[in-house]
C-alpha cells in the first residue's frame, strides 16, 4: 500500500517541487534586475552637471542622463543575461527613463522577460514579465 501511494504522489511532489524552484529562481532574477535598476538611477542621478553646479549652486543632471540609465542597468543585467527572454540592451532600450531636473530624480520603470521552462511545461507560459521600478535621487 505504502508503494502505490508513494507511486502516485510522486508526480505530484514532483510537480510542487519544480513550480518551487523555479518561482524561486523568478524572485531571484527579479531582485538582481531590481538591483540593476537602482544602481542605474542612480549611477544616472549623480552624473551631475558640473557647469551649472558652479553657476547656480544646483544639482542637475546632465543630458545625457537616460543614455547612462539605459547603458549602466543594460551592463548590470548581464549577469543574468541567460535567464532573460530578450538581450539586456532591448530590455534596456525598452525602459522608461524619467529625468526630473528639481529636484535631480532619476526614474526608471521597465519590464524584464524571464525565460521560465518549468512554468512553460506545466502552465502554458514559458515567459514570466517581471517589473521593475527604481528612483534615484542626488543629494
Amino acid at each position: 500500500m505504502t508503494a502505490i501511494t508513494t507511486i502516485v504522489m510522486l508526480p505530484a511532489l514532483l510537480i510542487v517541487l519544480s513550480a518551487t524552484l523555479e518561482l524561486g529562481s523568478v524572485r531571484v532574477i527579479a531582485a538582481r534586475a531590481r538591483s540593476a535598476a537602482d544602481l542605474a538611477a542612480l549611477i544616472a542621478v549623480n552624473d551631475q552637471d558640473d557647469a551649472e553646479l558652479a553657476r547656480t549652486g544646483r544639482l542637475v543632471p546632465v543630458a545625457d542622463a537616460p543614455d547612462v540609465a539605459r547603458a549602466v542597468f543594460a551592463a548590470n543585467l548581464e549577469p543574468i543575461a541567460a535567464r532573460l527572454a530578450d538581450a539586456p540592451a532591448a530590455i534596456a532600450a525598452g525602459a522608461s527613463v524619467r529625468v526630473d531636473p528639481a529636484p535631480a530624480t532619476v526614474h526608471i520603470a521597465a519590464t524584464v522577460p524571464v525565460r521560465t521552462p518549468i512554468f512553460g511545461a506545466l502552465f502554458f507560459q514559458p515567459i514570466t514579465t517581471v517589473v521593475v521600478m527604481a528612483n534615484g535621487g542626488a543629494r
